[in-house]
This record gives C-alpha cells, structure tokens and sequence, in this order.
C-alpha cells in the first residue's frame, strides 16, 4: 500500500526572467538555429521551431513533451507531461539560459522560477478527495458542522519566504482529475488478485492495467504542486545551482507531507 503514496512527477517548469532582453528583436532567429542544434545534440531528440513573432519564439520537442518559449522579457522550459525519456531537464535550462544570456549580452536577471507538480494516484475522483482529505495540514475544520456535513476535500496552499523577501516557496496540495475521468471505479478492482474468480480473468488484466497507468500517467489524484523562486539573483548565480537548490526545499517539504500521513 505504501507504493500508492509515492507520487508521480507530471510537469516541471524553469522560467527565468531578465532585464534590458531588446536583443530579442535582432538575434532572435540566430538563437533559434544555435538552440536547435544544441538542445538535439543533449537530448538525441528533434526539435522543431514554432511560432516566431515581435511577441515570442519557441521550439518544442515532441518526444519530450518540451516547449522552450523566450522573448524580450523571459526564458520558459516546460515539460508536460514528464514521461519515461531520460532527460537531464537541469542541464538543459542551465545550458539554454546561458545561451541566451550570451546572444543577448543579459547582464541582470530578475527571477528565477522553478515549479514541479507531482500527483499521489488514485482509482477515482471520489478517492483523489478522501486523499486530500487526509493529507492536507488542515487542522481549524477537523470536526464537522454536523454528522450529516462531513469533510469532502480539502485545498491548502501554505507560503515560505525570507525575511527580505529574496526566496520563497508556495506549496498547493489539492485533489486532481483529468477531464473525463470516471467518478467510480469497479470495485472487483480493488480486491488483490488471489481473490477474484477464475473467470475473472478480464477484471485482472483490468486492474494490471489501470495500476501501470496509475503510475505513469495519473487520471486522478492528489496533487502537490512546489513553486520556488530567487528575486533578483546575484551576478553569477547560475540556472543550475539555482535548479539544485529548488530540487532541495522541493524534496523536504514534499518528504515531510508524505512521512507525515504514513503514520
């Protein structure tokens, strides 16, 4: 049972943002052409130019489900979902960003975000909320209005900041559906195997199925969703320790909340 409390990372994003970017508007297909040969050389996968504008350029790489978006103001490296392609995401934001920063002769950076939201899977959307239920640091509702009132879900969001404001973290916990996800499931498929009949052969392969796919690709759960950031980060301060240091306060508080609710 404990491996249902492992969630399951489903995005991640990297957004720096920077000052005096105007060089986007003259070197901007010069950058493209250097970060698609750069970015397929790391990852072993195509990229593909998109949508060019005054506004903003990308490149997406279908086989990472990855969207690199720039333009005069920011860098954004997004995955969505994050599959089973091994994929060094630091690398690849560090090195973009240094790319850029080196076209554009960026001097001052003015933030630094990175954002991974992970899913804890569940059977249902029903089970998703009696997970938030349980695992959300909720303590002024504990007891109901009335017997007839019980605890649904629960949301919380809960905010971590420096004295001078120059880091934080904000943490959302909630439950989470993809749209059209059934709100029952079989109940046959909550029974361990040896328990179901002979001739119950589809409802086993059913429930193999579902489990892989809970694992992989979550259609409901609780989601933790971890956004750290860096206003105004020091000249040298680079996109990968900035990444390492995210990873750490990620990595606590996500270990804290799951330690918390297996005992």
């Amino acid at each position: 049972m404990a491996s249902r409390l492992e969630p399951v990372l489903r995005q991640r994003i990297f957004e720096a943002r920077y000052e005096h970017g105007w060089r986007y508007l003259d070197r901007c297909g010069e950058l493209m052409l250097i970060l698609e040969n750069l970015l397929e050389e790391y990852t072993g996968c195509a990229w593909m130019a998109g949508e060019i504008s005054p506004a903003s350029a990308h490149l997406k790489c279908p086989g990472l489900d990855m969207v690199l978006l720039f333009n005069a103001r920011r860098l954004v490296l997004d995955q969505n979902p994050v599959g089973d392609v091994d994929c060094d995401f630091t690398r690849l934001a560090a090195d973009a960003l240094a790319t850029l920063k080196a076209r554009f002769d960026l001097r001052e950076m003015n933030r630094f975000g990175s954002r991974r939201i992970k899913i804890v899977p569940a059977d249902s959307v029903d089970d998703a909320q009696k997970l938030s239920v349980k695992w959300c640091p909720v303590k002024e509702w504990r007891r109901s209005p009335s017997s007839t009132l019980p605890p649904r879900e629960y949301e919380c969001t809960s905010s971590f900041e420096a004295e001078d404001r120059s880091r934080g973290v904000q943490v959302i916990v909630k439950p989470y559906a993809a749209v059209g996800t059934e709100l029952k499931v079989d109940e046959r498929l909550r029974l361990p195997p040896h328990h179901l009949h002979e001739r119950q052969r589809e409802a086993l392969v059913e429930q193999l199925k579902r489990a892989r796919q809970r694992r992989q690709e979550p259609e409901a759960g609780l989601l933790i969703d971890i956004d750290y950031y860096a206003l105004w980060p020091p000249e040298g301060y680079t996109g990968s320790e900035f990444l390492k240091e995210a990873q750490e306060v990620a990595d606590i508080l996500e270990s804290d909340l799951i330690e918390e609710r297996r005992r």
